[in-house]
């Protein structure tokens, strides 16, 4: 089935998603996902709630970006455990880390993103990550380093209170809602600038390449390479002078 309201590119992932539900509603059993992003979840919720399945978040902590959903025939009581969501304390030996050292790392590990929640870095030299418990011991036994520097593990059963992912909100005024419009108001620079960074690869849209031209929408997150994320939060609606006010969070990647 085609579902209008999403992109033609999003349309194998929403069937995907279309297949979880079904296969909740065969079964009479529950469905656990991957990590999602914040546009995959809205997604997979919507599908959920159009066919009357019920659907839990959880990202290893409140306020978590990237969660896991736990697709329920019923809206049954849940727990925590239920999500299966190891947190991992990593603490560097010497030398200091920023949020984009410690993905790299792991993914040059061979780890798939999807497996990966949140990294919450809480000083330069410490941070939590959140992963799928099967990958822990995995982990435990191959990751020594962030980049250069060497660092200690430790799992955490009982997760200190975390800041969610510290994205500044602010309205901005867009003729359109293209990236590169987005990109150039969000990241303060002209526009001509923005479809640059877009053309030679550096911008990305829910984690993959994308046209300047495509159109954004409430949940999407652009990564702008030597910047940070854009995460797109609503549409607020017009101003007087006919431009759109679009309310995003913005996160640098480093301060």
């Amino acid at each position: 089935m085609e579902h209008g309201w999403v992109r033609a590119s999003e349309q194998p992932w929403v069937r995907r998603a279309s297949d979880w539900v079904r296969q909740v509603q065969e079964n009479y059993s529950p469905y656990l996902t991957d990590f999602l992003t914040p546009r995959e979840r809205y997604l997979a919720e919507s599908v959920a709630r159009g066919e009357g399945v019920h659907a839990e978040a959880y990202g290893g902590y409140d306020g978590a970006e990237r969660v896991r959903l736990l697709l329920l025939p019923e809206p049954w009581p849940t727990s925590s455990e239920q999500f299966e969501i190891q947190a991992l304390e990593v603490s560097g030996v010497e030398g200091t880390f920023a949020h984009g050292d410690v993905l790299g790392s792991l993914l040059g590990l061979g780890l798939k993103r999807d497996a990966l929640g949140d990294i919450v870095p809480v000083t330069p030299t410490k941070a939590y990550v959140f992963i799928k418990r099967q990958l822990a011991r995995y982990l435990k036994d191959a990751w020594s380093r962030v980049g250069r520097v060497p660092i200690l593990l430790r799992e955490v059963d009982e997760v200190p209170e975390l800041p969610p992912p510290p994205y500044e909100a602010k309205d901005i005024f867009v003729m359109s809602p293209r990236m590169d419009a987005i990109v150039a108001q969000a990241c303060r620079m002209s526009r001509k600038e923005a479809q640059a960074l877009v053309a030679s690869g550096r911008v990305e849209l829910n984690h993959a390449e994308a046209r300047a031209d495509a159109e954004v929408r409430p949940g999407d997150v652009l990564s702008v390479r030597g910047f940070g994320r854009v995460r797109v939060m609503e549409t607020v609606g017009q101003s007087k002078g006919g431009r759109w006010i679009v309310r995003v969070g913005v996160l640098r990647s480093r301060p």
